[in-house]
């Protein structure tokens, strides 16, 4: 036979099992249904009515029709199913799960209704599954894009809840609810800030194992996931509901840090704030705990505001932290090797002997510089109360530092967040 006779043939076939899918359509679609109901029931896909799905596949078996009688030219399907999955949150599998079942539906009555020889069964079914192709990637193509538009409106409303949270004066309860119920968020929960910094700054790749890392032990807390998220590569801010039943936030981060993150990475975390519009004060707190903790290179361990808290007070409140340097050590700030040793004295429990091992120097060594601090200070060495008035001037010397350090940019978490 010509090629010519051939192909007219062959369309020909094409043009009847065209012909057919239309007139079977309601069929085949109660089938599809049918099917689609039982499959949903399992578990396995989303549950969808049955009279939009009825709809979807008679539209989608005029398509094929269409393209099997127009040598594959199928028009474009609207943006439906693929798109509502991305709105819902979905997988991205359930976008195409109806069209790969109502191709199996559509493959099985072409097999039964169809008395041609086994090529022109093979071209149709080729033409078929072509035909389907098409369709899943215009599904996921509405799928990708609704998703990365939702994800882009999500970031920058996340963005905004927390920056207005952080800022520091009283917030419109109504309106972080509001915004937080755009998000599908309870805001009538306790929240706690969590603060993570990595040092050094990583690269981005290192920063997305890290990240990873870090989400996956607050989704463990979070199985709804209903976090509030601020990052910049090395340094992230998360709001976490904490009214959850399981271990507890920070033993979760703890168990994370024993790890790798834990040998370049700082986390703090806040007290739980009462409701969503209440948690800004978590966020503030984190943060300066985390800067503390910088500071003291507390590198693989949660830093709980609690733990520093005292420090957190001098840090915000410049002008006490001069008067008790001024008042407490002021005379010990130019010689730089008596507040080490001060320092140290204190750490190692007043104990002479650990202190010149410490210090690695000689006992009498550290006696004599002893006798000086307290001439100096006007403080006696031995008494727990004055060793408790110097460590609180230490802490205020050190909250000094710190804020200095954070004007010159070297660590202030919160304009690099916000940046």
């Amino acid at each position: 036979m010509a090629s010519s006779d051939t192909s007219a043939a062959l369309a020909d076939h094409l043009s009847a099992v065209a012909r057919d899918l239309r007139s079977a359509s309601t069929a085949i679609a109660n089938e599809f249904v049918r099917q689609y109901v039982s499959t949903t029931e399992t578990g396995t896909v989303d549950r969808q009515a049955p009279v939009e799905a009825f709809e979807m596949a008679v539209r989608v078996i005029e398509l094929c029709g269409d393209g099997l009688a127009g040598n594959g030219a199928v028009p474009e399907l609207p943006p439906g199913r693929g798109a509502r999955v991305a709105l819902q949150g979905r997988s991205v599998a359930e976008a195409v799960e109806w069209l790969r079942l109502l191709e199996r539906v559509l493959t099985d009555h072409v097999l039964a209704h169809t008395e041609s020889g086994m090529d022109e069964i093979r071209v149709v079914l080729g033409r078929l599954g072509e035909l389907f192709d098409v369709l899943c990637t215009h599904e996921l193509e509405a799928f990708t894009s609704t998703y990365n538009e939702l994800a882009g409106w999500q970031a920058r409303v996340s963005t905004d809840l927390l920056s207005c949270l952080i800022a520091g004066p009283a917030v419109d309860a109504s309106t972080v609810n509001d915004q937080a119920r755009m998000l599908n968020i309870n805001p009538h929960q306790p929240f706690r800030a969590v603060a993570a910094y990595h040092d050094p700054v990583p690269t981005a790749q290192q920063w997305m194992r890290v990240r990873r890392r870090v989400m996956e032990a607050l989704w463990k807390h979070d199985p709804r996931r209903e976090i509030l998220i601020r990052e910049r590569r090395g340094v992230l801010l998360a709001l976490v509901p904490t009214d959850r039943p399981g271990p507890g936030l920070v033993p979760l981060l703890g168990d994370m840090l024993e790890g790798e993150p834990g040998r370049s990475l700082f986390v703090s975390a806040g007290e739980p704030g009462a409701t969503l519009s209440a948690a800004g004060h978590s966020c503030r707190q984190a943060l300066s705990a985390l800067e503390i903790s910088i500071y003291r290179d507390q590198r693989g361990q949660v830093t709980q505001c609690t733990d520093v808290i005292l420090e957190v007070l001098l840090a915000h409140n410049r002008w006490v932290s001069k008067r008790l340097i001024e008042t407490r050590i002021g005379q010990l700030v130019e010689k730089p090797h008596l507040l080490d040793t001060l320092r140290v004295y204190i750490a190692c429990d007043m104990a002479l002997q650990r202190t010149a091992e410490e210090l690695v120097v000689h006992p009498n060594t550290v006696a004599y510089r002893l006798r000086q601090i307290a001439t100096l200070t006007g403080r006696d060495m031995r008494r727990i109360t004055d060793i408790g008035d110097l460590n609180v001037a230490l802490m205020a010397f050190d909250a000094v530092q710190m804020r200095r350090d954070r004007e010159e940019a070297r660590t202030d978490l919160r304009a690099r967040l916000f940046a």
